[in-house]
């Protein structure tokens, strides 16, 4: 059974397989002849696949329940655990895309919550895909993949960060997309109102202007109406806390 790339609609923030004819192809690897790898039952909490590895290719899970998950050196408060779940995964959704689209190992984990089956289709049933779709759909799903590896690790660090380093991850943003020097700083050249910046930050107003005060009398930034201004962008990052990873020197 042939598929082209007008056969797949995968909603890739859930990995979903919505098409119900793609379904009952993905449930049953018989039809799909050479297309399956291997069909494998795991138990509750044994290891998938591991972070780093090159995948053996498209993982479907048929039944049962998987968590993907990263590992990470980072605490919130109290709280310190290595490992950060990314995905709860589903009977009828896939994972492990995100590696074979970009052709490199995997970022994250993946492990069996409770009896699962799942089963592993080649590579070449998602690059034959790619290769056979135009130059826009092969950007479009690479740029996809780049997206949600980005969203994945902010969620991840909003979780751990405070409401102040959410806010000074979020003016370091702005200032780098909007940014334009002037002698005294950095003006961030975008009218926002404070319910919007609140709303970025994942915060309320009073929270978000009681900061934005501490920062000022810090010397960090200056505040003029709804212009910000950015005078010690060093300092601004380092208050992001471990946002520093995401931003470039």
């Amino acid at each position: 059974m042939e598929l082209d790339a007008q056969n797949i609609h995968l909603p890739f923030g859930v990995g979903a397989v919505s098409s119900p004819s793609l379904k009952a192809l993905l449930d049953d690897p018989t039809r799909a002849g050479s297309q399956a790898l291997e069909v494998r039952k795991f138990k509750e909490k044994e290891i998938i696949f591991e972070d780093g590895q090159f995948l053996k290719g498209l993982y479907y899970l048929k039944t049962g329940c998987v968590k993907t998950l990263v590992n990470r050196s980072l605490k919130r408060g109290r709280f310190n655990s290595p490992e950060f779940i990314n995905k709860i995964v589903g009977p009828g959704e896939i994972f492990g895309f995100k590696s074979i689209i970009k052709q490199g190992p995997t970022s994250f984990s993946a492990e069996a919550t409770k009896e699962s089956e799942v089963i592993i289709y080649s590579t070449d049933f998602l690059l034959k895909i790619l290769n056979e779709g135009n130059f826009l759909f092969r950007s479009l799903l690479t740029q996809i993949a780049d997206d949600l590896s980005g969203f994945e690790t902010v969620s991840q660090l909003h979780y751990l960060a405070s409401v102040q380093e959410r806010i000074a991850y979020q003016l370091v943003l702005l200032t780098q997309k909007f940014g334009v020097s002037r002698s005294d700083g950095i003006l961030i050249d975008l009218r926002l109102s404070r319910n919007e910046l609140a709303q970025l930050a994942g915060t309320i107003n009073e929270s978000l202007s009681r900061h934005l005060t501490e920062f000022k009398n810090e010397g960090i930034i200056e505040v003029q109406g709804k212009e910000i201004i950015v005078k010690d962008l060093p300092a601004l990052k380092r208050r992001s806390g471990n946002f520093k990873e995401q931003f470039n020197g």
